[in-house]
């Protein structure tokens, strides 16, 4: 099966994505007012900046059918608290590494988790989740995609012969690295990754370098109190 020719995803043009799309710092503050909750960020490495603007050729985070998810990378950060409850209402940023950042961790994404799931299937049978957000996320239709949809013939959500086969141009393709995503074996005590989506009121976006970390992040992902991270954010 063949992709459809997204060479790269696309950043929204509207929705609530959209309207969340590259606020200023003093913005991004007062969205997120005197929030006290714990943040991980990690640097997003399969997203560049070859013409000043981030191009983000990785599956995730994926920003497709307003929504972002992080499902297909991170797993092992995913699997350090004990369950799905624990992981609600945590944040997420994503920077750039210092290339694509201009010299410095650039912000490309901060989400507070608004859903958590289980399993692919989880996901995909969810009620909360539009039919339009999973079919713009699926791995079997887009090179970027991060959701897995199951077959009819269902053995199990973390069987991958449960799930249909992602295209031959995903980047997980290749020597079944999507195994790894449907049934992730190196856990913190042996615990299974957990699939993040955000809150789309508090889920926001950055087109290009704009706002950025005022220290050097470590490419593994650091916990943080998110006010300590919003007070050591700056603009450039």
């Amino acid at each position: 099966m063949s992709c459809i020719s997204d060479a790269h995803q696309p950043f929204p043009r509207t929705g609530v994505l959209a309207q969340n799309l590259n606020l200023s710092l003093d913005d991004l503050r007062l969205k997120i007012g005197k929030t006290q909750a714990t943040v991980y960020s990690y640097i997003v490495a399969s997203v560049k900046n070859p013409e000043g603007d981030f191009i983000q050729k990785g599956s995730a985070p994926n920003f497709q059918g307003d929504l972002i998810t992080l499902c297909t990378c991170k797993h092992r950060m995913r699997t350090s608290l004990h369950d799905m409850l624990e992981w609600k209402n945590k944040w997420i940023a994503g920077f750039t590494g210092v290339e694509a950042g201009n010299g410095s961790n650039a912000l490309v994404y901060l989400m507070k988790v608004g859903y958590t799931f289980e399993s692919y299937s989880d996901f995909w049978n969810s009620k909360e989740i539009s039919r339009g957000t999973k079919q713009a996320k699926t791995t079997h239709l887009h090179k970027c995609g991060d959701i897995y949809q199951p077959k009819d013939a269902f053995v199990g959500p973390f069987d991958c012969q449960s799930y249909v086969l992602p295209c031959k141009e995903h980047s997980h393709y290749k020597d079944d690295g999507w195994h790894n995503d449907i049934d992730y074996k190196k856990g913190y005590k042996g615990r299974r990754h957990i699939l993040l989506a955000g809150d789309t009121d508090y889920s926001f976006l950055w087109i290009k370098p704009k706002i950025v970390y005022n220290d050097r992040l470590p490419r593994n992902s650091k916990k943080l109190e998110l006010k300590v991270m919003i007070e050591n954010l700056k603009i450039v």
